[in-house]
C-alpha cells in the first residue's frame, strides 16, 4: 500500500461540489424487528419511535440518514423475516433515507462480536450479498446505499476487495482512537486529518467518521465540531438502540452542520463516480 501522506493526486480525484454532512445509525436491527413485530398494527415505518425521530430531523433540518444493518440477532430475528409491507414507503423516502451493510450477527452482550478482521474474501462477499438481497426485497432498490460502514470499521485487504467486487463505491475509516480495517497506527493518524482517501491497491475510497455520538457528551459534540470547521465532510452517527437517549446529541450536531454551511447529502451525490469505475 502506498503511504497515505504521499498521495497528493487523491485531492484531485473527485468532483467536490460543496461541504456536506451525512447522518447514520449503525448496528441497525432492533428497529427493523420492532417494525416487523408491529406490522399488523402500524400504518407506517415512522410509527416506530426511532424512525419517527429521524424523520423529525429530516423535516426540521433536511438531514439524510443511512441505516447500516446487521443480518441477524444471535438466536433471534433476521432480515429474511422482515416484512415487505412497507416497501413503497421505504422507496418513497429514499431521497433522504437509505439502508446498507454493516455485519452479519449482533451479539446480545459482546458488542464487538462479528468483525471482519479475520474473515476471508468469500465470507465477506456472502454476508454482504445476503444483507443486500434482503434490503432490496423489503425496501426496494432505491433504498440501497452503496457506501456501507462495517461493524467497528473491521476488515482486511481480502474483505475490502470482496466488497469492492460487490460494487461498493466507498467505505469509512474510524473515528479517532479506534482501529480500522488494514490501516496501521501511523496510517490512521494521517487519515484522521483527511476527509477521504482512495487506496489504489484495493481500489476503495475511504471516508472519515468524525462525529461518533456515543463517545461524547452534548458539550463535547459542540467542542469537537468546532475543530472540524475546515472539513468538507461531517459524518455523524449513533446506533439504532441508543438514538433516543442521544437525540439531543444528534440534533446538536445536525444544527451545527446546518448553521455552518454544510448541506445534507449521500456520498454518491458528493463524489464523482467516474474515477471509481
Amino acid at each position: 500500500m502506498r503511504k497515505i501522506d504521499v498521495a497528493p493526486e487523491l485531492l484531485e480525484s473527485y468532483d467536490l461540489n460543496d461541504r456536506v454532512y451525512h447522518c447514520a445509525l449503525d448496528d441497525t436491527i432492533d428497529v427493523l424487528e420492532e417494525i416487523n413485530e408491529r406490522a399488523d398494527q402500524i400504518q407506517s415505518i415512522f410509527d416506530v419511535e426511532v424512525m419517527a425521530q429521524i424523520k423529525v430531523f429530516h423535516e426540521q433540518y433536511g438531514a439524510k440518514f443511512s441505516l447500516y444493518l446487521f443480518y441477524e440477532k444471535m438466536g433471534g430475528f433476521n432480515l429474511s423475516q422482515m416484512t415487505d409491507k412497507f416497501i413503497d414507503e421505504w422507496q418513497s423516502n429514499s431521497d433522504w433515507l437509505r439502508l446498507s451493510f454493516h455485519s452479519k450477527t449482533k451479539h446480545p452482550k459482546i458488542t464487538e462480536y462479528y468483525l471482519y478482521d479475520e474473515r476471508d474474501y468469500q465470507t465477506a462477499k456472502n454476508d454482504f450479498e445476503m444483507i443486500k438481497k434482503e434490503i432490496l426485497r423489503f425496501a426496494g432498490e432505491k433504498s440501497w446505499d452503496n457506501y456501507p460502514r462495517t461493524h467497528f470499521w473491521s476488515g482486511n485487504r481480502e474483505t475490502v476487495r470482496a466488497w469492492r467486487d460487490c460494487g461498493v463505491d466507498g467505505m469509512f475509516f474510524s473515528y479517532p482512537g479506534f482501529s480500522a480495517l488494514y490501516f496501521d497506527d501511523e496510517q490512521l493518524k494521517a487519515l484522521w486529518e483527511k476527509d477521504y482517501w482512495f487506496d489504489p491497491d484495493t481500489q476503495m475510497l475511504f471516508i472519515a467518521t468524525n462525529v461518533k455520538l456515543p463517545c461524547m457528551t452534548v458539550d463535547e459534540v459542540v467542542k469537537d465540531l468546532a475543530t472540524l470547521g475546515n472539513r468538507k465532510i461531517i459524518e455523524i452517527f449513533a446506533d439504532d438502540y441508543n438514538l433516543i437517549e442521544l437525540k439531543e446529541h444528534m440534533e446538536t450536531a445536525i444544527r451545527w452542520a446546518v448553521e455552518n454551511g454544510y448541506r445534507p447529502a449521500f456520498y454518491d451525490e458528493f463524489f464523482s463516480q467516474s474515477v471509481l469505475k
